[in-house]
């Protein structure tokens, strides 16, 4: 078990925007050229593109020469703001994300959890994509 796991879609998002955000601003990137070259699926990555349109983080260009553009300061944007964006909402347990659990009337550990989920959420809000992105290591990246 791993505790604290990244959905998959998040890290495909982080992929994008670490590309996007070392890119000339303006650049278009289509959604099959970021899958090959990181080897996503491209079902999965085109979702994940088109939920950070919807809260505003990309720029969606159609046409044969269009792509997602980036079109914000990923210094505004916190890690919680993209989790939920494109995975929902952030939970430490399953139970969490459910409108109630066969057990809550009598779970022993609801408010535990409750704290956990707080401390997990925040610890995420006060991590910015820039700065998680910008600590990537070039040459990490390039051996990938």
């Amino acid at each position: 078990m791993i505790v604290g796991t990244v959905p998959k879609q998040v890290e495909y998002a982080l992929m994008a925007l670490t590309e996007m955000q070392e890119a000339n601003p303006g650049k278009l990137f289509p959604v099959r050229e970021l899958c090959d070259r990181h080897q996503v699926p491209f079902d999965v990555m085109s979702k994940t593109m088109q939920r950070m349109v919807r809260v505003g983080l990309l720029r969606s260009v159609q046409g044969a020469s269009g792509g997602y553009q980036l079109i914000r300061d990923l210094e505004t944007v916190s890690l919680l703001d993209l989790m939920e964006a494109v995975s929902g909402p952030v939970a430490a347990v399953n139970c969490l994300k459910q409108c109630g659990c066969a057990r809550s009337g009598q779970c022993i550990i609801s408010s535990s959890m409750r704290r956990l989920n707080e401390k997990m959420s925040a610890v995420y809000a006060e991590l910015t994509v820039a700065e998680l992105v910008a600590e990537d290591d070039p040459v990490e990246r390039a051996a990938s």
